[in-house]
């Protein structure tokens, strides 16, 4: 990363002096959708303990397995329960004074540090656009959807304005993330950081390229250098071959001289 490029990703005090301080801006969930989830939790609830009663009156006994589906059912419509109550005080949160994003989702508390927080437009999922485009999803409300990104892990969250208690809530909770992301600016940190190890792995693998062509050339260097070798071997011993030939032949001339 280049000295203009690191300049450019510092937070600077003005662009922090933006946010807010020193508060946390809660956004509840949907009315709608917490009234729709404690009567459904009620209903089951009831008709758990009606059929766990039945039995009971019947003085007949299911055996431990469905007595442990009935206390399973009514534990989770508890649970259900009890986390209306907890989503009702905010959904989404803007903690400023953490300097954190909290999310509740499927009964845990997500925490994003603004560091590490990215908010971009989201879109419905692909079952939900089907259906806004068929003729039974002709008179749907369209919702906006927002993405709440930590750069730094592979899991991202969306939430949408039919999720929180209203349009306006919605509509400020998406300007205050993106915001934040622009002070913050973590998701170009993170794209600036992959370019950097997209480079370093790109010299490395030009660096052992560079090794294995310098080794393949001293290995093709040493194979000549033994064929040499091995050629005036091969030469030196039929030159040596020759001579004793010759000698041979010189020497059996004079023999047959001699004897004559």
């Amino acid at each position: 990363m280049s000295e203009v490029e690191e300049k450019n990703l510092e937070i600077s005090q003005e662009e922090l002096d933006k946010l807010p301080k020193d508060t946390v801006h809660c956004f509840p969930a949907s009315k709608t959708q917490i009234l729709k989830r404690r009567i459904i939790c009620l209903i089951i609830a009831a008709l758990d303990a009606a059929a766990a009663g039945y039995l009971l009156a019947g003085k007949t006994d299911p055996g431990p397995l469905l007595w442990c589906v009935f206390g399973a059912i009514m534990l989770i419509c508890i649970v259900v329960f009890i986390h209306t109550f907890v989503i009702a005080k905010y959904r989404v949160a803007m903690d400023y004074q953490k300097n954190e994003v909290a999310l509740r989702y499927m009964f845990n508390k997500i925490t994003i540090p603004f560091d590490s927080f990215d908010a971009r437009e989201g879109a419905a999922d692909r079952a939900t656009q089907l259906l806004q485009n068929s003729t039974l999803g002709a008179n749907m409300v369209k919702a906006d959807y927002l993405v709440l990104d930590n750069v730094y892990e592979e899991v991202c969250y969306q939430t949408s304005s039919k999720d929180l208690a209203s349009k306006e809530d919605f509509d400020m909770l998406a300007k205050e993330a993106k915001l934040v992301s622009s002070v913050y600016k973590a998701k170009e940190k993170y794209d600036a950081l992959n370019v950097d190890e997209n480079d370093s792995k790109k010299d490395s693998k030009d660096d052992t390229v560079d090794l294995v062509k310098e080794a393949i050339k001293e290995e093709k260097a040493e194979k000549a250098e033994k064929a040499a070798e091995e050629a005036a071997e091969a030469i030196k011993a039929d030159a040596e071959e020759a001579v004793e030939e010759v000698k041979e032949e010189i020497s059996s001339e004079k023999k047959d001289s001699e004897e004559k």
